[in-house]
């Protein structure tokens, strides 16, 4: 009984060391990754040798992934499968380079990210930019090869032509001195013929510097002369005057300099020139067209009007007008003692409209003339000015109530906009009708535009 037990403590101590020693080798080993947070990206090498299925990858010299499959790739190529920890970002520029622990160590991958801020690789994506590592066997080979080659040169000096070679050297670099001079020899005519040049430029020189100093020519005169530097100091004299007097406030000048008040005449004077230009700049006109459908008449009331916006508040209308209704005048007068009334009625004739209009908000006030007649409007602007709602009121015809107008206007595109109404609405004449309206719109950038694109088009 006592040896059974302890067979069975000796197994179950056996058990656990496996246990530990399997934990360990996937803890460490090339299963390392399985179970644990990781993600799997490609990367393509030119070779591979030396590297070795387990292997850590490395990032800034710490660890964070492993090697877990080496395979050949497109026969002449090696592909290699990271498996890198979920947590590490690695942009899609990074650069994976096969590098050596030490000069005989283990081959490992180091990858280096690339820019920061872009995309990211992720499961099954592949860093193109790689660099695989050096063939130790491949460079011991070159410097073989080289230590060959400089013994071979060694040995060639050392033997009898090595000596020769060396005098061969000497003779090349004689025979290019020799060359050399000879080309000097031959040009000798140009060499010459330079240095004659630069002589003839000297002796310009010395005869100009001899006119100086004899008081030739305007310069020499400058120099030499007393009466031109009299003159030049008479000059300078005038001038120091002129200045002088302008320091004081004297002429035209010397106020204009000196005087705070002439500065502020020019001041103001520039200021309401830039006032007017700004104006002018901010001066905008508009062009509207009106068809009113009046419904109970079956007519079309036709409407231009042109908009000079003067500023962004404040505009002045003038336009013309079609009326069903048509101008009404009265004429009294006296027949055989008894006095008449004739009632007259110029039936389609225009209506003129020019009215002033300020806007406060969104509210705009027009007075002035309303088809002929004095009167009074206001315009409400609601969602972002895509609807008006409009209200107006002006003189009728004699001895009648007045003219009240209500309508809405709907701008559904840039150009266009669609509207709803009832006009003379109180008139004591039975002249009430609602009415539908479509108008146009555009302003003076819009005729330039238009302008523009007809020239062009004519010009082709």
């Amino acid at each position: 009984m006592y040896n059974a037990s302890t067979e069975i403590k000796v197994g179950l101590f056996v058990l656990a060391a496996l246990g530990v020693i399997v934990w360990m080798a996937l803890r460490l080993g090339v299963f390392a990754n399985i179970g644990k947070d990781y993600y799997e990206i490609k990367a393509v090498f030119d070779e591979a040798s030396g590297l070795k299925q387990g292997v850590g990858v490395e990032v800034a010299g710490i660890n964070v992934g492993r090697v877990i499959d080496i395979s050949l790739y497109e026969a002449d190529r090696a592909l290699v499968i990271l498996a890198i920890r979920q947590d590490v970002r690695l942009p899609i520029d990074s650069r994976a380079v096969i590098r050596t622990q030490g000069v005989l160590g283990d081959k490992y991958v180091e990858i280096f990210p690339g820019a920061q801020g872009g995309s990211a690789l992720t499961s099954g994506s592949s860093i193109d930019n790689t660099v695989s590592a050096v063939d130790l066997s491949e460079l011991l080979e070159k410097l073989s090869s080289v230590a060959d080659d400089i013994k071979i040169l060694t040995s060639s000096l050392s033997k009898d032509g090595g000596g020769q070679d060396l005098r061969d050297i000497v003779v090349n670099v004689r025979d290019l001195s020799k060359n050399l001079k000879e080309l000097t020899e031959a040009n000798g005519p140009g060499v010459s013929h330079a240095v004659e040049t630069l002589g003839r430029v000297a002796d310009n020189l010395a005869a100009i510097t001899d006119k100086v100093n004899k008081g030739q020519g305007s310069l020499g005169q400058l120099i030499n002369d007393d009466s031109a530097m009299r003159e030049i100091r008479a000059t300078l004299a005038g001038i120091r005057e002129i200045t002088d007097k302008v320091a004081s406030g004297q002429g035209t000048l010397g106020r204009l300099v000196n005087d705070d008040t002439t500065i502020d005449k020019i001041d103001q004077a520039l200021t309401s020139v830039n006032d007017y230009l700004e104006k002018t700049d901010t001066m905008k006109v508009t062009v509207d067209y009106r068809a009113d459908w009046m419904t109970r008449y079956d007519y079309l009331k036709s409407t231009v009007g042109v908009k000079i916006h003067t500023s962004p508040f404040r505009y002045y209308l003038l336009g013309v007008t079609g009326d069903y209704f048509g101008n009404y005048s009265r004429t009294d007068y006296t027949y055989g003692g008894v006095d008449y009334r004739r009632e007259n009625r110029d039936r389609g004739k225009l209506k003129f409209n020019a009215q002033i209009a300020q806007r406060f908000y969104d509210v705009v006030v027009r007075g002035g003339v309303f088809e002929s007649g004095a009167g009074l409007g206001l315009d409400y602007y609601l969602f972002d000015e895509a609807l008006m709602v409009t209200l107006e009121a002006f003189s009728g015809d004699f001895d009648h109530n007045p003219h009240l107008r209500a309508m809405a206007n709907w701008r559904f595109w840039k150009y266009f906009y669609l509207g709803v109404g009832y006009d003379d609405f109180i008139s004591d004449l039975h002249r009430s009708t609602p009415f539908v309206s479509i108008g146009l719109t555009f302003t003076d950038d819009d005729l330039k535009e238009l302008l523009g694109e007809a020239s062009s088009f004519i010009s082709k």
